[in-house]
């Protein structure tokens, strides 16, 4: 179900699609919007953990909460000209990057980042974007989507795709009008078998 995207008050702040940096080791940044979803762990034995999807500017951060810790931070963002290096890391488009480690019981992390050049209308294929996003969404809860003021098109949308107690899998488009460029992420933790 297509909810609607909620208005922001502040201006759209990125720069570009390039300008996007990866990382597993951002603190919190402060959220324009917010939307947590409590996760399934399978039993009732183990911690409860909570996913928060976060806009900030025009990117966002993906956040595991087990109990009341943070037990794994995704961030895409534009992080500033020196945010080069192993973390944060340049996206490698079209290509999955997996990242293992330890978050509450998770240890796997991948993401994969795509970046499409919009040839037509900008603004009809945000419209786009808010479509799919939703459709993909669990539920209308598990969605987040904001538009910035001033440059038509310009929004971020982020899905919950899915929450089991082996796999947690979101989305996100962030969409640059001043560039003509959507750039769509897949993201997924996963428990080791």
């Amino acid at each position: 179900m297509l909810t609607l995207p909620r208005p922001l008050d502040v201006p759209f702040t990125d720069t570009s699609a390039e300008a996007l940096r990866l990382s597993l080791d951002h603190g919190r940044i402060a959220p324009l919007a917010s939307r947590s979803i409590e996760v399934s762990t399978g039993t009732e034995a183990a911690p409860r953990l909570t996913l928060t999807l976060t806009v900030i500017g025009s990117s966002h951060q993906a956040i595991l909460v087990e109990r009341t810790n943070d037990a794994f931070i995704e961030t895409f963002a534009c992080l500033g000209e020196n945010a080069d290096g192993p973390s944060p890391s340049r996206p490698q488009w079209d290509h999955e990057d997996v990242r293992r480690g330890r978050w509450a019981g998770f240890t796997e992390h991948r993401f994969t980042a795509t970046r499409t050049k919009v040839r037509g209308d900008f603004p009809t294929a945000a419209a786009e974007v808010l479509t799919i996003s939703a459709d993909r969404a669990r539920t209308a809860d598990d969605h987040l989507s904001v538009v910035f003021p001033g440059q038509p098109g310009a929004l971020t949308a982020l899905s919950l795709i899915c929450a089991e107690s082996e796999l947690i899998a979101w989305q996100s488009w962030h969409c640059y009008p001043q560039h003509q460029e959507i750039v769509h992420s897949s993201s997924e933790l996963r428990r080791s078998t």
